[in-house]
């Protein structure tokens, strides 16, 4: 699973700076699957460990697999409106990637301090029973997948939408990942990390004036 990251992240570094003309359903919907595995795979290494600590050592890759198919399927249907509005109407690539970054990052602070995001992160730590062998395990742990991108995308959509009007910018792409991966594991304070994110989308609106 890391070792797909990292080929997404490589990806996603080979293409930077790269002209992007106005691309298809299908293509915006790749990029987008490109931009989950690298950024939010590595955050969901804690479950995917539970998922094969709770499983049968002889299907523990197999269990994994069926996580990560439920994970990454959530985010892809949350994903594909914005990979249409982008292949319909070329949002993207009608707003400037330094105004598109302040703009998501100004929406990713107003999250942080609304009373939605303590649920949100609450949600993110759910977990699933798992049966240990058959079909009904494989449905266990796509179902914890399922749950757990839920959780996800509720909790990380701020700093989701800020990487795609950017133009998915690999910088915000890494300010994000880092974002993601503090708010996961530790303990944060979400009224700090809302000023860093303010003084961010300043920083970026001041950048664009002297360009």
């Amino acid at each position: 699973m890391l070792g797909l990251s990292a080929a997404a992240w490589l990806l996603l570094l080979a293409r930077h700076g790269a002209h992007v003309h106005q691309q298809s359903i299908l293509a915006g919907t790749w990029n987008w699957l490109v931009m989950i595995v690298a950024m939010m795979l590595p955050i969901q290494i804690g479950n995917v460990r539970r998922t094969a600590e709770r499983s049968l050592w002889s299907r523990r890759h197999r269990a994994i697999a069926c996580y990560l198919l439920g994970y990454a399927g959530v985010w892809i249907l949350a994903v594909l409106p914005l990979a249409w509005a982008s292949a319909e109407f070329g949002l993207t690539h009608r707003i400037d990637w330094m105004g598109g970054s302040a703009a998501g990052l100004l929406i990713a602070a107003t999250w942080l301090v609304s009373p939605w995001k303590s649920v949100a992160a609450r949600m993110c730590h759910r977990t699933l029973p798992l049966a240990p062998h058959g079909w009904k395990a494989d449905l266990d742990c796509l179902r914890y997948g399922t749950i757990s991108g839920r959780g996800c995308v509720f909790n990380c959509w701020p700093l989701m939408l800020a990487c795609w009007l950017s133009g998915h910018s690999l910088i915000v792409m890494c300010f994000a990942f880092g974002l993601g991966w503090a708010d996961r594991h530790f303990a944060p304070s979400y009224k700090a990390l809302a000023l860093l994110l303010a003084s961010a989308a300043a920083g970026f609106v001041v950048c664009a004036q002297f360009r």
